[in-house]
């Protein structure tokens, strides 16, 4: 690939799009982070979305804004990150936790032994917020039995520790609350990130928007001339969703880049579907197409299936 792009592709990558829904949850997040490390009085919350909707965006922003240093000699991380195992159990959480916070020893001891050094290493880290990232992996793979045991588990370390607590996932990742009242009490503040609508004419501004930020970085001679219609093939053709609309306008940068034209135009953004969202997307299942039937691509086989009630809606055309 062009060193050129490839520096592009990049550098749009790691841009975060602060749009509404998102500067909301950061407040909230901020909120809980400055109540315990300001006022020593800890704030819970979970923050929930479909995959690609910035949770991981959020939980590295706060990370990148309160990055860990070396203090004196001693580690300071005033925002911990953790990302759930794909196959978990309390212990490999636990152990996750401790090689988070530079534990050389995480894998040795008891329960009740790697739970005492989590706590130790909390405050001598001076931890304020914990983030626990893709919880919903213990509602996919592990049984119900480890699901009590952790929301247990987690309830424990949420008391003893004394810091604010984000838990982040899927919608799924609701269950693990469900199975402990005294944990789904600690975590009734709710943030969520939703897909972009464009129902009403403030929702079109905001997916217009991260469609400008995003063409603005990409920054190709000239702008897309993005009207209502184009902006409906851009809701169909990601589903509101913004990690598949940056997968889209990298793709449509790449067709245009090596095609010599100075902006992104529909037939970029139509072979640019294909490419990187959907091989099958071509002609009346391709929504830059003329031959398009306007329709949520949510049925199975389709790039937006979902076997729940799916969450994108017909857009109104008025």
């Amino acid at each position: 690939m062009n060193t050129e792009v490839f520096e592009k592709i990049k550098a749009i990558r790691g841009i975060t799009i602060k749009h509404p829904q998102f500067e909301k949850a950061v407040r909230k997040i901020e909120r809980a982070f400055l109540s315990c490390s300001e006022c020593s009085v800890p704030e819970n919350l979970i923050c929930i979305g479909p995959s690609g909707t910035g949770k991981s965006t959020l939980k590295n922003w706060f990370v990148d804004r309160y990055d860990r240093k070396d203090v004196n000699g001693c580690l300071n991380i005033p925002i911990l990150a953790i990302d759930t195992p794909s196959h978990p159990t309390v212990k490999n959480f636990a152990e996750a936790v401790l090689i988070e916070l530079g534990d050389p020893n995480y894998s040795r001891g008891s329960m009740q032994d790697k739970t005492n050094r989590i706590q130790l290493y909390l405050r001598q880290c001076e931890v304020k917020l914990i983030i626990f990232d893709e919880l919903q992996h213990f509602v996919d793979q592990g049984t119900k039995s480890a699901q009590r045991s952790v929301s247990d588990w987690l309830k424990l370390l949420i008391d003893k520790s004394g810091v604010s607590t984000v838990l982040m996932g899927l919608e799924r990742s609701e269950r693990i609350l469900q199975e402990n009242e005294q944990i789904r009490r600690r975590f009734s503040h709710r943030v969520d990130l939703t897909p972009f609508s464009i129902d009403t004419h403030e929702d079109k501004k905001t997916f217009y928007g991260a469609i400008f930020v995003l063409d603005k970085s990409i920054a190709l001679p000239k702008r897309i001339e993005v009207d209502d219609n184009l902006l409906i093939s851009f809701f169909y053709a990601t589903n509101g969703v913004m990690g598949y609309l940056v997968k889209l306008m990298l793709g449509a940068f790449e067709v245009a880049y090596f095609s010599r034209s100075k902006s992104i135009s529909r037939k970029h953004l139509e072979v640019a579907f294909t490419d990187t969202i959907w091989s099958k997307g071509v002609g009346s299942n391709n929504p830059f197409s003329s031959s398009f039937a306007k329709r949520p691509l949510i049925r199975e086989g389709m790039p937006f299936y979902l076997e729940s009630q799916p969450f994108i809606k017909e857009p109104n055309d008025a």
